[in-house]
């Protein structure tokens, strides 16, 4: 699903440079209505990211001062992220960076363990858990709080250099990159926690602990506090413009699109960060996963909609492309846990209400 959807991205952003994302891509090739309702599904579903990725970090780093630890990361982030995409992007590679090195280590002293493993230990490894067609398709589901960033880029838009070159490069790389991080680690994790696996806050320092006793503990929690502060600073910038880029168009308050000397959306920022500290006081991290998975898959199912009306005459393979992955966002959707679907899709239906309502008053 991830590919399909980054398949309809890339194609959409070849066209359009315009920041916002399907957003703005909607707004070109469906109507305003479809394009707000995006952007606000965007909007909404990742500020539950963001609660969800502090609600991590202070897993990993403050576990008994979790609410306080994920309120200062998503605080100091929001002040890097005002000073301009320049300062964001070059923290961000710094974080990347070392991120990707200690996944890719881990993943690899993982499979080294298990390849000297008795065929018999690694069998009894293997999680028992009963799994149904159901069980898969709300797991997957879930996973696309965490799956999305290949398109993030997308919500850029003028602001990278030349935009519609380097931004369906970037979603290139990244989806395959992260879909060759997951899929290594996935297996590694699996096959050595086993059943614990699904019980684990912190799998990652369980892993190193087993497959790597010499490394010391700090090491894994200080290179997954990185990788959560990491996403949350991508997150805040994508969001932050997409919100701008609608606030320009008037669909939301005008002050959202205010930017200070840097070029960055400082208001938006602002109330998006305050947005997701409220959520983590939620504590409930399935719950607020779910409603960004939900939100997000929404985002996509728009997204598909947008490629398939780009011209009357598009190959049978890109019309495919187009139908399968918006039923399979459908589909995906419909099954995120816990009450994500019934109150965002409120939420969504509240804010199309009060928009119409606005317009409604414009026009009079």
């Amino acid at each position: 699903v991830a590919s399909l959807n980054a398949a309809s991205v890339y194609r959409l952003a070849r066209e359009i440079d315009r920041p916002g994302g399907v957003y703005a891509y909607a707004r070109v090739y469906l109507n305003p209505t479809a394009a707000f309702t995006a952007g606000f599904a965007f909007v909404f579903g990742k500020i539950g990211s963001i609660a969800a990725i502090a609600l991590v970090f202070a897993d990993y780093l403050a576990p008994e001062s979790r609410s306080l630890a994920a309120t200062a990361a998503i605080i100091v982030l929001t002040m890097i992220n005002v000073l301009g995409i320049n300062r964001t992007a070059n923290v961000a590679i710094v974080l990347a960076s070392v991120t990707v090195t200690f996944l890719v280590t881990s993943a690899v002293i993982g499979a080294g363990y298990l390849a000297h493993l008795p065929s018999k230990a690694m069998a009894q490894t293997a999680d028992t858990i009963a799994t149904t067609p159901l069980n898969v398709l709300t797991a997957a589901s879930l996973l696309f709080f965490a799956f999305a960033g290949y398109a993030r880029v997308a919500t850029l838009g003028d602001e990278v250099r030349e935009p519609r070159r380097n931004i369906p490069r970037a979603i290139r790389f990244s989806l395959v990159a992260v879909f060759a991080l997951y899929l290594g680690l996935s297996i590694v994790l699996t096959e050595v926690l086993g059943p614990g696996l699904s019980t684990s806050n912190a799998p990652l320092l369980q892993l190193n602990a087993i497959t790597a006793p010499w490394m010391p503990a700090f090491v894994t929690l200080c290179v997954a506090a990185l990788a959560c502060l990491g996403s949350i600073l991508a997150l805040l910038a994508g969001v932050s413009r997409t919100a701008a880029t609608m606030a320009e168009d008037q669909e939301l308050p005008k002050i959202f699109a205010g930017r200070n000397r840097f070029g960055a959306p400082w208001f938006s920022e602002t109330l998006i960060a305050a947005g997701a500290i409220l959520l983590v006081q939620l504590g409930e991290l399935v719950w607020v996963i779910g409603f960004s998975s939900f939100s997000v898959l929404l985002y996509y199912a728009i997204g598909h909609l947008s490629a398939m009306r780009m011209s009357k005459a598009q190959p049978f393979w890109s019309r495919l492309v187009g139908i399968t992955g918006f039923l399979l966002c459908v589909l995906l959707a419909v099954v995120v846990p816990g009450p994500a679907v019934i109150v965002s899709g409120a939420i969504i239906l509240v804010a199309l209400i009060i928009r119409r309502l606005v317009q409604s008053r414009r026009v009079v």
